[in-house]
């Protein structure tokens, strides 16, 4: 029931888009000609689609109803910082290190609720709140010791949904949202369209007096965001909010009101703004965005992408389009939106899928494609889409109500084309000619991971398939090779080109780790696992992998951290505690000698004797023989070697 429980959650799900400044070439018959986004050719053309979107907000059938019912660095040293999927693209994240001082934003969400009255509100569970402030910790690796230099305030109201940290600048992405854990995937309306996201831009050079340069207020809700070298792109997501407006239409009455209403709405009302500087301005401009074509339905919605560079903030470019979508994946010169269809005609999902192109603060749009299947959102969900040599390698998986195989997993590559602005379908896999699937009957899709010209998935329902598929010849993928082992990785992550790591769960439901020999990848071996706790124990970086810390050869070494909360092995469903296991790989460059060793566990006490502690936020940073481990607000530190020994909470 996971896979339908998803979907269904799939279809209120609203997430992101972008737009840019391509242009549109003729094409072939019967493609469109513009491609499936279109530049927008006058004011009032953006201004109709929008109104077209708050109007229709309501369909006819729901109308009948309703009648009816009435990181980079200047440290020394070896030392991590935040795991990304792709070389050259920052993450955003709520802790960074950079050799020499750990930034800890107050974590995001608070203790308790899945949905809180108010961003700083209280609440009563025995622990303290978390400080407003972003700390400024300057690291001793080798005293395996840290201390507050510094600390920048924030307002009550505020929750950081990130920082980057580029030589003396720390760039903040902050929200006002009023949602919890997983408010940013819900689409309701109401509650996307009054809210405000920002932006500042501190000078670091003086670590004890960090001063702010600039900052900035936008209306809308963060989406996503990268940085590609010295630009930082922010994806943000505006719903026209107009007092007065019906956004949850019960009765044609209310209908009535809203057209009423709106005939009187002028373009400036409906786009979003931002102030910057103390200035405030128009985000987007009609010149600058695009609008769907060969689509029925109107969209009441603006999605951002604004490119911010760092040395000059106020010079910023904006692009939108105002269509749904659902993910995003962002290679180091292009930002991949998708979006969910469902045709109920046949009974079957369809994925948009959008491409612009990166060049500094020049976004453009560079075609898109609609495919089968869906790409889910959240989570790992970008690792199933890979950019390489300029195809786009994606997994799919279309769901349907066969008992027999209810689920089928697609391979497909894409290509710009070379006449229109759209994505021509280079391959596909399974196929005529090569119809094996991937993936038993009734198996889901967990962890994907494209590298080079392989892509490795593990599909799963009481066996974990590891399938090794050969992309060298983009126009004929094939499945080279499969690998049968218990449980399941959600997360894969290359240690070198012979071998790979999978995080994931065990049969039973415990953590596990599996070490797989790809050395031949048309006959994947297993070179050992490990397993932490027993049913019900979890990992953050199943979900996030900037909770998963690697440390490449260190004395011939690989060393990586996970953090777990983790239940009794012996079906009691005892919660036992959180913390930060340490592991080893060796003899990594002898795949058939090549191991896993669990070293230990950094588990602070419990902030009460008598309750394990349950965290929420946990990241750890590896400089030399030292760990940092960030757990929740505490910034705790132990040598690689005796992790049981602690130092702090700084």
């Amino acid at each position: 029931m996971r896979a339908f429980t998803s979907y269904l959650c799939g279809l209120v799900l609203l997430a992101m888009a972008g737009c840019g400044s391509g242009s549109s070439t003729a094409g072939d018959t019967p493609q469109p000609v513009q491609g499936l986004l279109s530049p927008v050719t006058t004011a009032a053309v953006l201004e109709a689609s929008l109104k077209g979107g708050l109007t229709s907000m309501a369909s006819s059938e729901q109308l009948a109803v309703a009648d009816m019912a009435a990181a980079t660095s200047a440290g020394t040293g070896n030392y991590t910082g935040t795991y990304t999927q792709e070389l050259n693209v920052d993450e955003l994240d709520t802790v960074r290190y950079d050799g020499d001082h750990l930034y800890v934003a107050p974590r995001r969400y608070f203790h308790c609720c899945f949905i809180l009255a108010e961003a700083g509100a209280s609440v009563d569970d025995g622990r303290p709140e978390p400080e407003r402030s972003i700390r400024i910790l300057a690291t001793d690796p080798a005293s395996g010791d840290a201390g507050v230099v510094s600390r920048i305030p924030l307002a009550d109201d505020v929750s950081v949904q990130g920082m980057y940290v580029e030589a003396d600048r720390l760039f903040a992405l902050t929200g006002h949202a009023t949602y919890g854990n997983y408010g940013d995937l819900w689409a309701d309306l109401a509650i996307w369209a009054p809210e405000k996201l920002g932006f500042q831009l501190y000078d670091t050079s003086d670590k004890v007096n960090p001063s702010l340069e600039i900052e900035a207020m936008i209306d809308g809700v963060f989406v996503e965001s990268r940085r590609i070298g010295n630009t930082v792109y922010v994806v943000s997501r505006y719903t026209p909010w107009i007092e007065g407006l019906h956004y949850y239409v019960q009765t044609p009455e209310q209908q009535a009101e809203n057209e009423a209403l709106l005939a009187s709405v002028t373009l400036d009302d409906l786009l979003p703004k931002i102030t910057i500087g103390g200035e405030t301005q128009q985000l987007v401009t009609p010149e600058n965005c695009y609008v769907t074509t060969n689509e029925d339905q109107p969209y009441a919605v603006i999605t951002s992408i604004t490119a911010i560079p760092l040395n000059d903030p106020n010079n910023f470019t904006t692009a939108c389009y105002n269509e749904d979508a659902y993910g995003v994946y962002v290679s180091e010169n292009a930002l991949y939106f998708t979006e969910l269809r469902h045709d109920l005609a046949v009974e079957s999902d369809v994925t948009r899928i959008h491409k612009f192109a990166l060049a500094g603060t020049n976004v453009s749009y560079r075609g898109s494609a609609d495919i089968d299947g869906v790409v889910w959102r959240g989570g790992q969900a970008d690792f199933r889409m890979s950019e390489h040599n300029g195809d786009l390698r994606l997994m799919a998986s279309q769901f349907s109500w066969n008992n027999d195989d209810f689920v089928d997993h697609q391979l497909f590559i894409l290509r710009e084309s070379s006449t229109r602005p759209d994505l021509d379908i280079v391959s596909t896999l399974p196929n005529a000619n090569r119809p094996a699937e991937i993936g038993k009957p009734n198996e889901m899709l967990y962890g994907v991971r494209f590298l080079g010209d392989v892509v490795y998935a593990v599909t799963f329902e009481q066996i974990d398939p590891l399938y090794a598929i050969d992309l060298s010849n983009p126009a004929d993928p094939l499945i080279a090779g499969e690998l049968q082992v218990t449980g399941f990785s959600d997360f894969l992550h290359p240690v070198n080109e012979d071998l790979l790591l999978g995080l994931g769960r065990s049969a039973e439901g415990a953590v596990k780790l599996e070490l797989f020999d790809v050395s031949n990848i048309a006959q994947p071996l297993s070179r050992g696992s490990s397993v932490i706790g027993g049913r019900g124990s979890y990992s953050e970086a199943l979900y996030d992998r900037h909770a998963f810390t690697y440390q490449a050869d260190v004395n011939g070494v690989d060393r990586f951290t996970i953090p777990a909360r983790v239940f009794a092995a012996d079906d009691s469903w005892q919660f036992l505690g959180s913390a930060l296991y340490l592991f080893e790989i060796l003899d990594k460059n002898t795949p058939s000698l090549a191991a896993l060793n669990r070293v230990g566990a950094i588990e602070p006490p419990s902030l009460d004797p008598n309750l394990p502690d349950w965290v929420e936020r946990s990241r750890a940073y590896i400089h030399d023989d030292t760990v940092y481990y960030i757990r929740d607000e505490d910034v705790w530190a132990a040598f690689w070697q005796s992790p049981s020994l602690l130092n702090g909470p700084f």
